[in-house]
């Protein structure tokens, strides 16, 4: 409903109306709402209840930089907890979008970009990192980063072989260049044509 722009940003989120029309508990809504809370949709104000989180542009840009320092360490921990032949799916599935993309398929072609990264996240075997991500890749979901898709594929095929040789350093200082550089990207969109969220599925 927020996504969908059904719920508009700054609107009141009343927990009993919500649990009326979804038929649930009080309760049910409550921790949905916090994990709402948790992704950036939603947010708390003093003595007057939750609400539509107001996107902007500084939000999203927030979420880059932090994107770039989690998989980075992401990367780096890959070197030592990813198989060769999980490294081999997702050398297949950077292919893929590459060709989603020249296809224009963007879509597809964002949907299973964001599934690599969440991919190696998980590959890090560091729990306290997926749950981190998690709080932080709905609002990638709000923009997309309009590269050329022969570059986005050279840095994914870059990142998977420096984890799949246990390069550590360049796994970490590639990725933090790959995430930069669609910050940048992004960046530059937000100045020439200014913030416009766009749900990306």
């Amino acid at each position: 409903m927020i996504l969908s722009g059904e719920r508009r940003p700054g609107s009141k989120l009343r927990q009993q109306e919500l649990a009326a029309q979804f038929g649930v508990a009080q309760g049910v809504i409550r921790e949905a709402l916090l994990e709402l809370q948790a992704f950036g949709l939603v947010e708390t104000v003093d003595r007057r209840g939750m609400f539509v989180t107001e996107l902007n542009q500084a939000r999203l840009l927030e979420a880059f930089e932090v994107r770039e320092m989690h998989e980075a360490l992401a990367a780096r921990l890959c070197c030592e907890r990813a198989t060769r032949a999980q490294i081999r799916q997702l050398t297949e599935l950077a292919e893929e979008i590459y060709q989603l993309a020249r296809n224009q398929d963007f879509s597809k072609m964002g949907s299973l970009d964001r599934n690599l990264h969440t991919q190696l996240i998980q590959l890090s075997g560091n729990r306290m990192l997926v749950r981190l991500a998690e709080n932080y890749r709905v609002l990638g979901k709000f923009v997309r980063a309009e590269r050329d898709p022969s570059v986005v594929r050279d840095e994914h095929i870059g990142i998977l072989r420096a984890i799949e040789d246990g390069r550590v350093d360049d796994a970490e200082r590639l990725m933090r260049l790959h995430v930069a550089a669609a910050r940048l990207v992004v960046e530059k969109h937000f100045a020439t044509r200014g913030f416009q969220p766009d749900w990306v599925v």
